[in-house]
């Protein structure tokens, strides 16, 4: 197959003389005699690549200047040109479209190599609907600061003769343009450039960035913070991929670096460095007053009259001061007050927009031009009925005053003249030209397949016997190869191109399709909603270690972490872990030991025994564990033999209709779906019978996944049973499998109590008869009396949910069909890992990227804010989950609710309820029964109703952050903006950092290092689900880490025969080493570099460990250096089989644990060559004595390693 990268699209398109025409016009003859013109017939993704090939013309033309002006042939600056000419703004009516727009634009600018040669940015709208204000610290005002400020870069309107320099496109949508904006001017007085060399002082510099919206910080991790560590300065600036890193010389800055904030490891370096702040309007005490003065002055302007007599306007002027006057002492008292930003419009002397902020060479698309100027009368409707609405709930008390639509909203056509460099995008032919010129295409708009292969095999057989090119973007190339053995007959003479784009289009003069992969499958294009790549990298449980935590140590059991305490002895100064024991007794760890300590991660709100020094209790538990962790690894080592033994039904390799059936899955697919996919379809093709478990979060893609399964079973003619927990479960997969094999020849059918008896008959007989191809349902489907005509696989969810009897009875029927189980609560890697030699796992750890980010509000409790929520969220035709996590008073919730919204219907669902009424509840729910459900946590398990997309968690002050996430996690499972309230009780204040970075997070794109955090409890109830019940004792017992860590020892034991233990090495040396505050000042950050020093296992490992260091907090220290030198010792010892190296008076000893691993004539010619510094103990043959003398750790660990490496 004939693949090739979108350039080659565009070296094609060069051949398109009315496309090329059009490009010279615009770009090398005199712009202004065809500017501003409207451009008609320019079909599907096509308009992406004008405008790509609009912005390479203009670089070239650039480049050709810059080699003029070097040879000396411009002389005066009026022939100079600014960055600006290469930028461009392309106005959308809708988000929809400027997601669409940037998928293609990223194919459109990323040249051969991979490498995106423009800049992307989205200027986003303030929400959904007008009038409703945006919650307090919420993402989107970082994300418009971020665009206002790179267009508003005073470095793009000056001269400039760099050659690297990339275009900048900016998107931005039609209520974004008619939404006033603060003016250039104002932008640009609070931004500020950093660059290499120049003086700037770091410590007002952190004031400034505090002034501007920016939290200080002990470590940067989310967007919106900073930290100051002696002269170096982190900042992670909203809109941004990386964070920065500013290396200050005293005064100068020396270094500007972006780095990744989950890793801390540079990225790149950079010359300089554009700061803006987190807001586009910073409220300081003379913007305040401006403001009040301006709007008390027209407050008028702000009023409704309604009819009202002369003593209810003035009554209602009154009321409009006061509702301002409490607006502005929230401002002056926060600095920020929710809903400020519908007031931005009233601080400045004019209204401004994003035109004001163009300069004049700046190229100006409208996309769809027709759509966007009808879209005028809808929003004056929209904003006049809202803004009535809004102007009634102050009245009642409910919420701040606001201004008028015409104050908020900018004619769309009293725009379009304004700017002179215009292009019109019309997708309506019109007799009546609107600019200075129309230019016309002739294009064919997308073509449809519908999925029916044979018709797209014979459509391209005829357009290649006509001579046509033909050109298919794939999403992937994973898709790319699926959709080239799809069409293996027309290999060499169809290009693949594994690139996404929103849709083809056809241009018939020169004879070229472009094909998009959905109009061949006919389904629906899913844009991701981050281009972005989602990280997932679990952070280590010893990160967020504080005084007062319980921890284990592998040798003294469970005790309290005191903290760090430097000690001074025998003229050497170190760092020692204190940690105190029952009745108080107190133990100093050496620092270089911290890996023999971790967290105690157990029982959730139970706090453990504290363990006696030098009592057996610890020896014992810990003994019992292993015997106990020993029996569960030969159990399932057994269990997997005797698995291995059974004959199966070896399933033919994928064929044309598997292909398709893969490559019809609407969303683009993660390396980690790919990888199972392989791995479950790799099983069924071997004889021996598949029993494999897929791990993942809700929405990671695991039901995909079993569908794939299912449908490469009945490709195979044999017959699949699916079974869920639940009767709603078991609907929701029904469904879910219906609409996936619609246009697939498979047949579905499903149980539950909800089907008729005289459908379930007929059911039955069907599958007797093999007229049934995947059965769906409840435990039901599993009962003696349903007999399947061939059955192949069967797909197993949430197993560890079913009853005894049940598991018994799939014991049976496992015997020799493939079985496939799926779980929902996510496994830790390490566990998974261990399991691995013994199970067959797969693990979805990639996070989904399609879906609309959850705006979280985070505030006190209040009945108004409530009943707005419920009643915004009815509006748009949705339902709620109201959560409240205590049974005895839920009625007394549902009382609460209908009084403060009486016209609601509501029900309640809690765990004390039987199976049957929570399924008729949960059925009714989601066919619309009721308005609202309020529920306990019964809810984070496995419930999916798209159109619940508010959730209001009662007492949010009560859960853990992971609790909160999946819960969370319930809403925004469709293409609806979803919104989650974690409210707590009034007069209960939670920490600014708290606040804001919950409220961070919450954007679900970033699911950076707080995500992670939350998932660590989430695990360990997944690995409580997957060992059993009977295990979680010994988990609670040793804590969870040492546990994970004696299973991985079981397990290496019993598959391995000549598996070795690792012994611990302990070091004890005389040597001054510590981390110093003035190098590191917090303490957590410090006992995470600890770790990550005392972990160290390899000589690259310590080399990464260096440069973070000397990257992260700038040269090392010789008191750092002594640790590192000291880790590097600790790794030869552990090459060497050497348990101790202890040293006495300038002497060391070292205690090998294993002659045999070292070569005796290696040992005789290092003490022959040593002149007597070395030799061997005579009373004890494993001991090898060096005499180091007094020196320092540096020389001495250097004379150790040198001696020691000679005998490895």
């Amino acid at each position: 197959m004939n693949t090739l990268q979108s350039s080659s699209l565009q070296d094609l398109l060069r051949r398109y003389k009315t496309l090329q025409s059009t490009i010279s016009n615009l770009v090398l003859t005199d712009e202004s005699a065809h500017f501003p013109c409207e451009i008609e017939g320019i079909q599907g993704s096509l308009h992406s690549f004008f405008i790509g090939e609009l912005c390479a013309s203009i670089k070239a033309k650039h480049i050709q200047s810059i080699k003029y002006s070097q040879t000396g042939r411009y002389t005066s600056p009026s022939q100079s040109f600014c960055a600006s000419e290469l930028d461009a703004v392309l106005v959308v009516p809708t988000e929809k479209e400027a997601q669409e727009i940037i998928s293609d634009l990223y194919t459109v600018f990323t040249d051969t190599s991979g490498t995106l040669w423009a800049e992307i940015y989205l200027l986003p709208w303030w929400g959904m609907v007008p009038y409703r204000p945006v919650a307090k610290g919420s993402v989107i005002f970082g994300e418009r600061s971020s665009v206002l400020a790179k267009l508003s870069d005073p470095s793009r309107v000056n001269p400039y003769s760099n050659a690297a320099l990339k275009p900048r496109i900016y998107i931005i949508t039609q209520r974004a343009l008619q939404t006033p904006v603060p003016p250039p001017s104002y932008i640009q007085s609070l931004l500020f450039s950093l660059k290499t060399g120049q003086i700037f002082d770091p410590v007002s510099l952190s004031e400034v960035l505090i002034t501007n919206g920016y939290i200080r910080v002990p470590r940067v991790t989310v967007k919106g913070e900073f930290t100051l560590r002696g002269e170096v300065l982190d900042i992670f600036m909203p809109g941004e991929e990386y964070a920065h890193r500013i290396v200050f010389d005293f005064d100068t800055v020396s270094q500007i670096k972006l780095f990744d904030s989950e890793t801390q490891s540079s990225v790149e370096n950079l010359s300089e460095l554009l700061i803006y702040p987190m807001k586009e309007v910073i409220w300081t005490d003379k913007i305040i007053e401006q403001t009040e003065a301006l709007i008390l002055k027209n407050i008028k302007k702000y009023s409704i009259e309604f009819n009202k007599t002369d003593e209810e306007r003035t009554a209602g002027t009154r009321k409009l001061e006061d509702g301002f006057q409490s607006f502005f002492n929230q401002l002056r008292q926060f600095r920020e007050s929710e809903g400020e930003e519908l007031l931005y419009s009233a601080i400045f002397d004019k209204k401004y927009t994003i035109l004001d902020y163009l300069h004049p060479s700046v190229s100006l698309f409208f996309m769809d031009y027709d759509r966007l100027d009808n879209a005028q009368e809808g929003f004056d409707r929209e904003y006049s009925g809202l803004y009535k609405r809004a102007w009634i709930s102050f009245e009642q008390g409910l919420s701040m005053p606001v201004p008028p639509p015409q104050e908020i909203l900018v004619s769309f056509r009293s725009l379009i003249p304004l700017h002179e460099r215009r292009v019109l995008f019309r997708s309506i032919h019109s007799s009546q030209v609107l600019e200075h010129e129309r230019i016309s295409f002739d294009c064919d708009p997308p073509k449809s397949f519908f999925g029916n292969i044979n018709y797209l095999k014979e459509s391209l057989e005829a357009l290649l016997q006509d001579s046509w090119t033909v050109i298919i973007y794939a999403e992937s190339e994973n898709q790319a190869l699926r959709i080239s053995e799809l069409l293996r007959d027309f290999i060499d003479r169809v290009s693949i191109v594994p690139q996404s784009i929103t849709s083809g289009f056809g241009i018939p003069e020169c004879k070229i399709l472009v094909i998009q992969e959905n109009e061949i499958f006919g389904r629906r294009k899913h844009v991701p909603r981050s281009v972005k790549h989602a990280k997932s990298a679990v952070i280590d449980t010893f990160v967020e270690l504080n005084p007062g935590d319980y921890v284990v140590h592998v040798n003294y059991g469970i005790g309290l972490y005191k903290g760090i305490e430097r000690v001074k002895a025998l003229g050497n100064e170190r760092d020692y872990i204190k940690l105190e024991y029952a009745e108080q007794e107190t133990v100093f760890i050496p620092i270089e030991q911290v890996n023999l300590v971790q967290r105690y991660i157990g029982n959730e709100g139970d706090n453990p025994r504290l363990d006696r020094l030098g009592s057996k209790s610890w020896e014992n538990r810990k003994n019992k564990v292993k015997k106990s962790v020993e029996d569960i690894a030969q159990k399932l080592i057994d269990l997997y033999s005797k698995r291995k033994a059974a004959r199966g039904f070896p399933f033919p390799k994928d064929g044309e209709w598997q292909t398709a059936f893969e490559a019809a899955f609407p969303y683009t697919e993660t390396e980690d779906q790919i990888t199972v996919a392989f791995e479950i379809k790799a099983d069924m093709e071997k004889p021996v019978p598949m029993d494999r478990l897929i791990c993942g979060d809700v929405g990671y893609g695991k039901t995909e996944m079993a569908m794939r399964a299912a449908f490469k079973a009945v490709m195979g003619g044999k017959q699949v049973a699916f079974l869920a927990p639940t009767t709603i479960l078991a609907e929701q997969h029904y469904e879910s499998c219906l609409d996936r094999f619609e246009k697939f020849p498979v047949r579905i059918a499903h149980m539950s109590r909800f089907v008729s008896k005289a459908d379930q008959k007929k059911t039955l007989e069907k599958l007797k008869t093999g007229e049934v191809d995947i059965l769906i349902g409840t435990h039901r489907i599993i009962q003696k009396d349903i007999i399947f005509k061939d059955l192949g696989l069967m797909i197993i969810d949430e197993e560890q949910r079913f009853g005894v009897k049940d598991k018994e009875r799939l014991k049976e029927l496992k015997t020799n069909i493939d079985s496939l189980a799926m779980s929902a609560t996510p496994i830790p890697r390490t566990l998974h890992m261990s399991l691995l030699k013994i199970r067959d796992m797969s693990l979805l750890a990639t996070p989904p990227q399609n879906r609309q980010s959850i705006e979280t509000v985070i505030d006190a409790y209040n009945e108004d804010r409530v009943a707005n929520a419920i009643r915004r969220e009815v509006e748009r035709g949705g339902q709620i989950f109201y959560l409240h996590n205590r049974v005895e008073s839920l009625d007394e919730v549902r009382l609460k609710l209908q009084r403060i919204v009486p016209e609601m219907l509501i029900d309640c669902a809690h765990g004390q309820m039987s199976a049957t009424e929570l399924d008729d509840i949960f059925r009714r729910f989601k066919m619309g029964g009721f308005h609202i459900l309020a529920a306990t946590t019964i809810i984070e398990n496995g419930i999916d109703i798209p159109n619940v997309n508010t959730i209001i968690i009662d007492r949010a002050d009560m859960y853990g952050v992971s609790q909160l996430y999946q819960l969370r996690g319930r809403v925004g499972r469709s293409d609806r903006k979803a919104y989650a309230y974690l409210l707590y009780p009034e007069g209960k204040a939670l920490s600014e950092i708290a606040m804001k970075r919950l409220q961070v997070i919450s954007d679900f794109t970033e699911l950076g290092s707080g995500f992670k955090i939350a998932m660590k409890d989430m695990e360990i109830r997944g690995a409580g689900n997957l060992l059993g019940k009977d295990q979680s004792g010994d988990v609670y017992s040793v804590g969870f880490d040492l546990y994970l860590r004696l299973l991985e020892e079981a397990v290496k034991r019993l598959s391995d025969e000549n598996y070795e233990e690792e012994n611990e090495v302990l070091l004890e040396l005389e040597y001054t080493g510590f981390i110093p505050d003035t190098y590191v000042q917090n303490a957590q950050t410090k006992m995470e570099l600890y770790k990550k020093i005392a972990s160290v296992s390899s000589r690259e490992e310590m080399e990464r460990v260096y440069n973070e260091l000397s990257d992260r907090f700038g040269p090392i220290p010789d008191e750092v250096s002594s640790l590192l030198a000291l880790s590097e010792i600790k790794v030869i010892c552990r090459r060497l089989s050497i348990t101790t190296l202890k040293e006495r008076n300038g002497t060391v000893q070292i205690e090998f644990a294993k002659v045999s691993k070292v070569a005796v004539d290696k040992v005789i010619r290092l003490i022959k060559e040593s002149s007597g510094r070395i030799k061997l103990d005579p009373a004890r043959p494993n001991i090898l004595l060096l005499m180091t003398g007094k020196i320092g750790l540096k020389e001495k660990s250097e004379f150790i390693r040198e001696k020691l490496e000679t005998l490895v």
